[in-house]
């Protein structure tokens, strides 16, 4: 089978630069720091330094001739080939993801040499500084180029759904079943995007809000004890696998918001243990006491087909989130991955020496995380199919393992603790014991609280950044008769918070009216004088055309008029002493014409007077209302602030007063819901 996905390998820390460890006599000695380049620095090899480690320790039981766990480390070639379990060091430089050392440094299990006490430090060191070094055989050889660890990861957002992550709205909130204590904790799951925990009861799965501890609703199960519980990829669907043993199994799927049951598969002759739904939704895969793992058709519940290679009852499987493979581990401590759409057996996966109880898969699909009996946690790359780290989490045994979205892990142990532990395996946060084993935990969907439930029913929320605050959360909550007073009682001082934010929204919202009236008022009375001024400019501009038509017409005026008294003092001439009445009259023709003339021209001069006088008081009209425009300006802007100020005010109290009226009509419609589960 092909995988698109990248091989991914990180080293770990390696030895100090400034001395190489060799083995003189059975003790360590470092060559001094002396200016001289690592290459003259003696190198550490299997024939030199590491052989002779495993002739006094180890070649009894690990020769050609007496190949246990069908493991010899008398010859490099033989070592380099492994055992029966395959490859036990690797020349990527990885001393921590390398089996040999996790068994001599006592990481895991069987320890070695058995029967006898830890090797010493000093060989230890050696051991540890020859596989940074790059597994040489000999000083002839070279150390390859060291490849990066499939623990290196990057954050994803995948499967992430579009918009605000679901919530419930309309859960049920009748309890099937009221005991006086829960019975120990068999599975939790929480949503990936949204703060929401699933918690497994009696007949019921409580969903409770991770922010506030709330009760959100109860999912009845009908068919007995949920025994898995797992949210989709895009946190819209809860994924319940359970029934009652020795009598019936199925896996069932649960809308969020709606709490309705979409889905169901399987009738098993026996509980279901673990059930998971591939990426898109259109599979559901199940294992249980039958060892049977079952793949169905999730839209029609159509049965496609089994997968009959594990001996024993099937605890864990988990699709990885990409879909392209499912992985299923036994009682028997069988751990094996198919190709999630034939079936085919891709990696069978050993090292295991105890049940497989829970399964979880990185969300790049590139590493899956097993937890078991044996104490352990063993992290796999799904390229090589090798176990990249191998994590002792716990005595007793490891009970719950899953991953959040930073690559970090969080797992349960019978030693009654929840532990943390970084993307490379390093344990960064524990929680206080709890009374008896811890049978299941995740981690919420932003990393910042754990959850988990013990042998004796109790469940916990603890702080990731202090786990010693915990809060107490039931399994089996009490029925709806007891929790409908605490939500009357609720419903009861929100009002009384509501009331003085509703006068305190009201008074905000005159406020901003006001002040907005304000600045309307004095937009229409800026607006009335830049109209006046705008009418007495055009005003000025027409009466100014007309001067200049009239400066234009002048001249000729003029003109004329000389000629016309030219013409008075030639008729004037010819007169003579005694004019006869004709002359007269001529004369007085020509002495009217010009006298028209000139009280013409003086009529335009006036005109143009008097058309300059209006000009000048249109223009102080506009200067006088330009000046109140600005002065209205600045009072707009000071307006305009308040109306700001004002309008910050109504928004906040609005948002206030909104908040408290949706908790309102949550609480409610949460009444509503218990007062119809209570009939």
């Amino acid at each position: 089978m092909s995988r698109s996905i990248s091989r991914l390998r990180i080293p770990s820390l390696s030895v100090s630069l400034h001395c190489t460890l060799v083995l003189l006599s059975g003790t360590l000695v470092s060559a001094a720091e002396d200016g001289k380049s690592t290459d003259s620095v003696k190198k550490v090899t299997y024939e030199d330094d590491v052989k002779p480690i495993f002739r006094q320790h180890c070649l009894n039981c690990h020769s050609q001739s007496d190949k246990r766990g069908g493991l010899a480390m008398d010859s490099y070639g033989a070592l380099m080939e492994g055992g029966g379990s395959g490859e036990i060091v690797y020349d990527d430089g990885d001393a921590e993801s390398s089996r040999l050392w996790q068994l001599v440094n006592h990481d895991d299990t069987p320890v070695m040499p058995p029967s006898q006490p830890k090797l010493p430090d000093a060989q230890l060191s050696v051991i540890r500084a020859w596989i940074e070094g790059g597994i040489l055989e000999n000083s002839g050889s070279k150390a390859k180029a060291k490849k990066k660890n499939a623990l290196a990861f990057v954050a994803s957002t995948s499967g992430r759904p579009e918009g605000p992550p679901p919530m419930p709205e309309t859960l049920p909130q009748r309890v099937p079943v009221v005991t006086k204590r829960a019975a120990a904790t068999t599975a939790i799951g929480t949503s990936p995007w949204a703060p929401l925990v699933a918690i497994a009861g009696q007949k019921q799965i409580s969903l409770y809000n991770t922010d506030t501890a709330e009760l959100l609703g109860v999912l009845p199960f009908e068919e007995g004890i949920p025994q898995s519980l797992r949210f989709s990829r895009d946190g819209q669907f809860l994924i319940v696998g359970g029934g009652e043993h020795s009598v019936k199994g199925i896996a069932a799927v649960y809308s969020i918001k709606t709490g309705e049951r979409v889905a169901q598969v399987g009738d098993e002759l026996d509980t279901v243990f673990d059930a998971d739904a591939n990426d898109k939704m259109s599979r559901i895969a199940l294992g249980g006491p039958q060892r049977m793992l079952r793949i169905f058709d999730a839209t029609d519940g159509t049965q496609l087909f089994d997968i009959k290679k594990h001996t024993d009852w099937i605890y864990s499987v988990a699709y990885s989130p990409d879909g392209v493979l499912i992985a299923s581990g036994d009682r028997s401590g069988g751990l094996c991955v198919w190709e999630a759409d034939t079936g085919r057996l891709y990696l069978d996966l050993t090292g295991h020496k105890g049940a497989i109880r829970s399964i979880a898969w990185r969300d790049d699909s590139n590493v899956m995380a097993s937890a078991s009996e044996d104490g352990t946690v063993k992290l796999w790359d799904m390229n090589s199919g090798k176990a990249i780290k191998s994590i002792n989490a716990g005595s007793g045994g490891v009970t719950a393992v899953q991953f959040d979205h930073k690559g970090q892990l969080v797992t349960a142990a019978k030693d009654r603790k929840v532990r943390l532990w970084d993307a490379s395996g390093k344990q960064i946060k524990e929680t206080p014991a709890a009374a008896e084993a811890v049978l299941e935990a995740a981690i919420t969907h932003d990393s910042s609280k754990l959850v988990y439930g013990d042998w004796t029913g109790a469940v916990r929320m603890a702080s990731v950044a202090d786990p010693k605050q915990i809060q107490e959360i039931a399994a089996n909550p009490p029925p709806a008769k007891e929790r409908i007073g605490a939500v009357e009682q609720t419903l009861a001082s929100i009002k009384v918070k509501l009331t003085p934010l509703q006068q305190k929204r009201d008074a905000t919202q005159t406020a901003l009216k006001q002040a907005t009236d304000a600045v309307a008022a004095l937009d229409t009375k800026i607006e009335g004088f830049k109209k006046a001024n705008a009418t007495d400019q055009q005003s000025i501009d027409k009466r100014k055309s007309e001067r200049e038509a009239v400066g234009k017409e002048l001249p000729g005026l003029v003109a004329a008029s000389r000629d016309a008294h030219d013409k008075v003092i030639a008729t004037r001439l010819g007169l003579g002493d005694q004019p006869d009445d004709a002359a007269i009259a001529r004369a007085a023709e020509v002495e009217t014409t010009l006298a028209n003339q000139l009280l013409r021209i003086a009529e335009k001069r006036q005109a143009v007077i008097q058309a300059k006088k209006v000009e000048a008081e249109l223009a102080k009209s506009i200067h006088e209302r330009q000046m109140q425009i600005d002065a209205m300006a600045k009072q707009r802007d000071d307006l305009t602030q308040k109306v700001a100020a004002a309008k910050l005010a109504a928004d906040q109290a609005q948002q206030s007063y909104a908040a408290v009226a949706g908790e309102l009509s949550e609480v409610e419609k949460k009444r509503q819901l218990l007062a119809e589960a209570i009939q």
